[in-house]
């Protein structure tokens, strides 16, 4: 489906949508003004889609914010002024964002229209994130409302109660999804769009939406006993709270508690074992339902609570039995023995039918119909596929240069050295052939990790860093280590994009090559590099056909390296070329193939090199031009001129 589509279609009309999608209509249709974001994935393609869209619909403003906790004070500002907002953002952000949303979630505009959604994706399983994290628990911390649908139909309605919450009560509310959810396609039947309602009479008074000890605890007060308080009465009648099957009892006494993708799973699991079970299905998950889960309990002797990552729902499940003198066995995780054989379902990643169903024959004593072992045990002639990165990366070359550089460094000084890592398709690096990490925490963070051993070790410590990423939360502490020279190397690698997530623009990405990008400015990196007084040398590939790249950049990091260990000064490089997927939407295709007559099998291009298009078949070098982009780093590295290029628009 196309993007355009999600404003020119009717109501009533159903198109097959990726639950992300689905959001986003639901948002146009609660009237939204407002949508900021930092793109992660999963939640990525919500704010590509508002990005295209928001100026044809009518919306008041849209942007890819520098970070989480920025586009979160954007947004916070318009909901105070009177807009419906909607803040996006994957698990990972929502630690970056959680500073303001403090401050946000105690504050409660007077104006009628004000409404903020916090959307946040989690990544079960860890498929595209540092950390497997349950956000979840943040629900606690800020005290908001939070919805989570089970698949794009919810997506969309879910989205509009979100909103709809929200502006009657006055404080954020949570839409909480995971990977299989955004990325589920399922039909969706569209409602009514809504335009934006937004008046320009609003009111910013001090003592509703300014977080200081003057008026917070009188706000937070309001917030936990009023606002949260009528949350909950929601949450007790609301109808995303609901018994599914109620009159399927079973031989077992059992009763199932679920939410989210997790619904979806236990339905597939119970049909698979030919049972039935009354299922509570939580869609209004925080505040939780005290009454209506009580009530749901003390029908059964068991109650099984299916859920993803941690023991969220069962710890609160289990609070509301004690508090309710509930004798009912509750099966799940065992939230407070930390024991693997206890519990019945993981901590650790993803559940499907086949866990939950194994589950369910260990609470029924059912005969195995699922054997563990078979399954794990079982062989399948499955493709394998390490880590790698796109043939053409510009951070290939990286890799390559930086191992030689390190190479010629240890005959000179043998001292060990250390690299720090930071998120973006580069963190590939971390693994064979290349293998450069000692530490990776979070965003931004490889350049402050640096520090930490530099000061306190005569080792060469290297921090590795991407633009976007720089710009994310790199800054501070570039400017923390100029400030207490540290003795370090700065490798910022600035392919223009923020490549991992699908190549959309920050603020040093070219404003020719995308639309929104007339309405933007460019910052400039090196002038910027240059005005925190950092030592900077720059290196450009300027075009996908300079001679000597490679050699120019080992050079370079042997040279800078050296002097970082004779002097104890800190150095940054930034390392200017753009993300081949990029390059080529904007260039001619030029692939390369090998002279069989001229290659000697050496072994630099596939070997050293390492690129995914680079191969040895017969005792020769081969290049798959079905995966070739067209770099011409290995035509460079080539001793011997054997990789030659293609006739243009070849393929």
């Amino acid at each position: 489906m196309e993007y355009v589509d999600l404003i020119r279609s009717r109501a009533s009309e159903e198109h097959f949508l990726l639950g992300n999608l689905a959001i986003v209509r639901g948002a146009l249709e609660s009237g939204i003004d407002v949508y900021t974001y930092y793109p992660g994935t999963p939640s990525s393609e919500v704010g590509e889609a508002f990005t295209k869209l928001y100026r044809e619909v009518g919306m008041r403003w849209v942007e890819n914010s520098i970070n989480e906790k920025v586009a979160v004070e954007v947004a916070g500002a318009a909901y105070a002024r009177g807009a419906k907002v909607m803040v996006g953002m994957k698990n990972a952000g929502l630690n970056v964002a959680a500073d303001p949303l403090f401050a946000l979630a105690t504050t409660r505009p007077k104006n009628e229209n004000s409404a903020c959604v916090i959307l946040v994706a989690d990544d079960p399983q860890q498929y595209s994130s540092a950390i497997e994290m349950d956000s979840r628990y943040y629900l606690k911390l800020f005290k908001i409302p939070a919805l989570e649908p089970s698949n794009p139909q919810e997506c969309l309605e879910y989205t509009k109660y979100a909103f709809e919450i929200s502006r009657k009560l006055k404080i954020p509310v949570m839409l909480r999804l995971v990977t299989m959810v955004s990325h589920a396609r399922s039909n969706v039947k569209f409602g009514d769009l809504m335009h934006s309602e937004i008046k320009d009479d609003f009111d910013l008074s001090p003592e509703v939406n300014v977080a200081s000890r003057l008026y917070f605890l009188n706000l937070k007060e309001e917030q936990i006993y009023t606002r949260m308080n009528q949350a909950l009465n929601l949450s007790e009648n609301s109808p995303l709270n609901k018994i599914m099957s109620e009159n399927s009892l079973n031989e077992y006494g059992l009763g199932i508690i679920a939410s989210g993708v997790s619904f979806s799973y236990v339905l597939e699991a119970l049909e698979h074992l030919q049972i039935k079970a009354p299922i509570l299905k939580l869609g209004f998950i925080h505040p939780l339902p005290e009454r209506k889960i009580a009530e749901f309990i003390k029908s059964f002797k068991n109650v099984f609570v299916v859920e993803e990552n941690d023991a969220y729902l069962e710890t609160q499940i289990l609070a509301i039995a004690q508090k309710n003198e509930l004798q009912t066995k509750i099966y799940g995780k065992d939230p407070f023995s930390y024991s693997r054989e206890n519990s019945l379902l993981s901590f650790v990643g993803e559940l499907n039918p086949t866990k939950i169903a194994q589950a369910l024959e260990k609470i029924t004593d059912l005969p195995n119909k699922i054997i563990a072992n078979q399954i794990k045990d079982d062989k399948y002639n499955t493709v394998k596929r390490k880590p790698v990165l796109c043939p053409g990366c510009p951070y290939g070359v990286i890799g390559y240069a930086l191992r030689e550089s390190l190479k010629k460094l240890s005959a000179k000084k043998p001292e060990n050295v250390y690299f720090y890592q930071d998120i973006g398709c580069y963190t590939l690096l971390s693994f064979p052939p290349y293998s450069f990490a000692n530490v990776k925490y979070c965003m931004g963070s490889s350049i402050a990790l640096a520090q930490g051993v530099a000061h306190t070790d005569d080792s060469l410590n290297i921090a590795i860093i991407g633009d976007g990423t720089f710009f994310h939360s790199g800054i501070p502490a570039l400017l923390n280590g100029v400030y207490n020279k540290a003795p370090i190397l700065i490798l910022i690698l600035d392919n223009g994009w923020i490549g991992m997530t699908g190549q959309q623009p920050h603020p040093g990405s070219d404003t020719k090559y995308y639309k929104e990008g007339r309405y933007k400015n460019k910052i400039d990196l090196e002038k910027f590099l240059e005005g925190t007084g950092a030592k900077l040398n720059i290196i450009k590939r300027q075009d996908h056909n300079t001679k000597n790249y490679p050699k120019r950049l080992k050079d370079l990091i042997y040279e800078k390296s050296l002097n970082v260990l004779e002097n104890g000064e800190l150095h940054v490089i930034l390392i200017e070329d753009e993300c081949i997927q990029k390059f080529n939407e904007n260039n001619i295709l030029k692939i390369r193939y090998v002279d069989e007559k001229l290659c000697t099998n050496c072994g630099i291009c596939y070997d050293q090199f390492s690129c995914s298009a680079l191969y040895e078949q017969d005792n020769k070098a081969c290049i798959n031009r079905n995966e070739c982009l067209g770099c011409g780093i290995c035509e460079d590295l080539c001793p011997n001129n054997a990789i030659l290029r293609g006739e243009e628009n070849e393929l």
